[in-house]
């Protein structure tokens, strides 16, 4: 069974954070699938145990394995792999002692779980031959943190346990450059969809949380958990998801708790707006007016039109069409 452990609070400012909104923030990460959370001692002495944190005891029960961890040294042109020689790992200080440890000792019984942080250029590199080595060093327990600096962090955790690896710390949204945790569920979700048993669909109320307790937003654009990424407003971008949603869409909206939303602006087609004036019978003239308002209204905004604007806007064309007519 795969673990999937999220990092994201700690590295919060506890200042502020207030135990009901911790608890809360737990559940939803147990609901969207994650194994274990990691958490800082001030962070586990405002916890209260409701019956509804199901697996924070059990978390407890494990702490001392989120404290040890191991930095990677970068791995050499000549080295695909890691060589007993050149010791690939340096101990971290919280550890009994500091100093290299070679590959062959790894699975001494001071290392019997150990988390590697970095590897962020791994993707570059024979990774396959170093998920290899890792996964045959005798290890009880090895957890991978991959950095994202070079925004391949999701590739590295998906790979890793696509190789064989058994646990996968993350961060929600990205957080302190961790593995975003969206990211790699979503990816389980999609490669094992027989195993992956977590609810994607708190995603949203986790993100809006998130930023609570972060103080800080999440991109609208932000993959898998942004508010925007299901708007649509390009022509021909409407007509393809209205015709096929895979088209676009690599999944539901609602899997999510997202919703998609046609939107018009300066990219909109006729297509567009037909869709959010169904019950309305326009002409092909008076649609291209309307869609000439539309950009030139959106251009001077900066924005796309609400409905409510649609409709208002739409309402003057056709009375000035009539008036036309009339007169």
């Amino acid at each position: 069974m795969v673990t999937i452990i999220d990092r994201t609070l700690t590295t919060f400012n506890t200042a502020g954070i207030t135990a009901r909104d911790l608890n809360h923030f737990c559940n939803l990460l147990f609901t969207c699938g994650v194994t274990k959370i990691e958490l800082t001692p001030e962070l586990v002495d405002l916890l209260s145990f409701p019956v509804t944190a199901t697996g924070l005891k059990q978390w407890l029960g494990g702490r001392r394995f989120f404290l040890t961890q191991i930095l990677p040294e970068p791995l050499t042109s000549d080295s695909p792999g890691m060589k007993e020689s050149k010791p690939l790992w340096r101990l971290e200080p919280n550890e009994l002692v500091e100093k290299n440890i070679p590959v062959s000792k790894l699975n001494s019984r001071y290392h019997q779980k150990i988390r590697i942080i970095g590897l962020e250029d791994l993707m570059t590199r024979d990774y396959p031959a170093v998920f290899t080595a890792l996964l045959n060093s005798g290890i009880d327990t090895l957890d991978l943190c991959p950095g994202n600096q070079q925004h391949c962090a999701t590739a590295i955790a998906l790979e890793w346990l696509l190789a064989g690896g058994q646990s996968i710390s993350c961060g929600f949204a990205n957080h302190h450059n961790f593995p975003p945790l969206e990211e790699v569920l979503m990816g389980l979700k999609l490669s094992q969809p027989d195993l992956f048993t977590g609810d994607l669909s708190v995603l949203s109320e986790l993100r809006d949380l998130y930023e609570k307790l972060a103080g800080q937003p999440v991109g609208k654009m932000k993959a898998i958990i942004g508010t925007d990424i299901f708007k649509v407003e390009s022509g021909i971008h409407v007509d393809g998801v209205l015709k096929n949603p895979h088209t676009y869409e690599p999944f539901n909206p609602q899997t999510v708790g997202n919703q998609r939303e046609i939107v018009l602006g300066k990219h909109s087609g006729r297509q567009s707006l037909l869709y959010k004036l169904d019950e309305l019978e326009l002409s092909e003239s008076t649609a291209h007016i309307i869609l000439k308002h539309i950009k030139s209204r959106c251009t001077q905004l900066g924005r796309n039109l609400s409905d409510r604007e649609l409709r208002t806007l739409a309402s003057e064309v056709q009375n000035d069409k009539q008036t036309e007519i009339y007169c």
